[in-house]
């Protein structure tokens, strides 16, 4: 298990893996430390959301991707 993600420092263009397994790029951060705003890339459980936009929930990001 890693530590704890702190959504604050992630950069636009950085991936970051979901609870759900999706996989998003982020395309703003507003530095509040609760939302990110994101482009999925890849959706196991709904593909229809590849390349749409969506608010992200800070609990929701499981991991960092390089």
């Amino acid at each position: 298990m890693s530590g704890p993600i702190n959504i604050r420092d992630l950069a636009v263009g950085a991936r970051v893996v979901l609870g759900s397994g999706a996989e998003a790029e982020i395309v703003s951060n507003p530095n509040d430390g609760v939302w990110l705003f994101a482009r999925y890339l890849a959706s196991p459980r709904d593909p229809a959301l590849v390349g749409q936009e969506d608010m992200i929930f800070a609990q929701d990001v499981v991991e960092v991707r390089p």
